[in-house]
């Protein structure tokens, strides 16, 4: 498994914003597992409000074969209004899975 952990800050928060930004990440990630095969992500918010994410991938080879993915209309209007929503963001890690302690 490939994961990728983002880092994002909304360019004018309030609880609107929040709220489009929850349902904009969440259509992404439909979007994402739907036509390319991601494995999905988790979203969170910290208590200043910045917003962490990491992205499941099978694999660095599914996910580099994403981007050459032709997006569809949806996600051209997610990605624009992403755009419009968010500061740019920051890749904090990105790697392969060595070891799953999760269940």
């Amino acid at each position: 498994m490939y994961c990728i952990v983002y880092r994002f800050k909304l360019s004018d928060p309030s609880k609107d914003t929040e709220a489009r930004f929850v349902e904009t990440w969440s259509g992404i990630t439909d979007y994402l597992k739907r036509e390319c095969d991601a494995l999905g992500s988790r979203l969170h918010q910290g208590s200043d409000g910045v917003f962490f994410a990491y992205a499941q991938w099978p694999s660095i080879e599914v996910f580099e074969r994403s981007a050459a993915h032709e997006p569809k209309l949806e996600f051209v209007e997610m990605r624009l209004d992403w755009a419009d929503l968010c500061e740019p963001t920051e890749i904090v890690f990105a790697g392969s899975l060595l070891a799953d302690l999760s269940s």
